[in-house]
């Protein structure tokens, strides 16, 4: 069965979702649909994102690792997962995010499975951050080890992300639904999606502002879990966007940049209050 189709949407994302779905079908060669949803299946339960960034007193940081990106190419191309992971979670990070794509991130499920090792024995729960567009990347998250998902609203028409969706809910795990616009905002919300995070980053042009997350943030319920996602390089950033009713940061190419500092800038950012 041939993978769904994901919207174009004249960014970056077409080449990502292209290059995605040659992989796809290299993968489902390797581990048929059923053998994954078996695999799937089988692992414990997952841990609840929102419950874990919601019981942090102060801002809740998703701490990213990814050894490159497509807007600011490499940044870490040695990084070692186990020991990325192990140093966020001593420094209090409220979850961990492990990019899983291939072509311009340089990342695997190997990766993923190594953090969920390290982090599950810590109960700190594991966000896959790839472009997901079939059924088959929901299962194969799951088997590797993650707790919760990355669902771009830009990518997904409505039937698409409402099926993504349950199928999350379904092996229990949540999804971090990301968009970018009031526009997105509004088609996420249709659907029960209790984690939304707000890109900084322009598709387009790949330019940050912390502007979106002002503009849009405001306009999440107080019942959803706001996420500030991209573009923070200070703790004044952080700060601005606590400010702006984040209750959470998703933070991936400061502290990849940051080397050894990272797991003392995700303690830092712990301790910022959030509104």
């Amino acid at each position: 069965m041939p993978s769904p189709t994901p919207q174009q949407t004249g960014t970056v994302l077409d080449d990502i979702a292209a290059a995605k779905r040659k992989r796809l079908d290299a993968a489902k060669g390797r581990v048929p649909l059923k053998a994954a949803r078996e695999m799937a299946e089988a692992m414990p339960e997952p841990l609840s994102l929102e419950a874990a960034l919601r019981a942090k007193p102060g801002i809740a940081v998703i701490a990213e690792m990814k050894r490159a990106s497509a807007s600011a190419g490499s940044l870490a191309e040695d990084m070692n997962p186990e020991r990325q992971a192990i140093s966020y979670c001593k420094s209090g990070a409220a979850a961990i995010s492990v990019l899983t794509e291939q072509d311009y991130f340089f990342g695997t499920v190997a990766d993923l499975a190594a953090v969920h090792a390290v982090a599950r024995p810590e109960d700190v729960p594991v966000l896959e951050k790839d472009f997901v567009f079939d059924e088959y990347q929901v299962y194969e998250a799951r088997a590797h080890g993650a707790d919760a998902i990355l669902l771009i609203i830009a990518m997904l028409d409505a039937e698409l992300y409402r099926g993504l969706l349950a199928l999350t809910h379904e092996l229990g795990m949540q999804a971090l639904v990301e968009v970018f616009d009031e526009r997105e905002l509004d088609k996420a919300l249709v659907e029960d999606a209790r984690i939304v995070g707000v890109n900084n980053r322009n598709l387009k042009t790949l330019v940050t502002s912390l502007d979106v997350f002002e503009r849009v943030g405001k306009r999440i319920p107080g019942n959803r879990l706001a996420v500030a996602e991209s573009g923070m390089k200070s703790i004044d950033d952080v700060k601005r966007m606590a400010a702006a009713g984040a209750k959470s940061v998703l933070v991936g190419e400061w502290l990849m940049r940051s080397g050894s500092e990272a797991g003392r800038l995700v303690n830092e950012m712990s301790k910022i209050q959030a509104r």
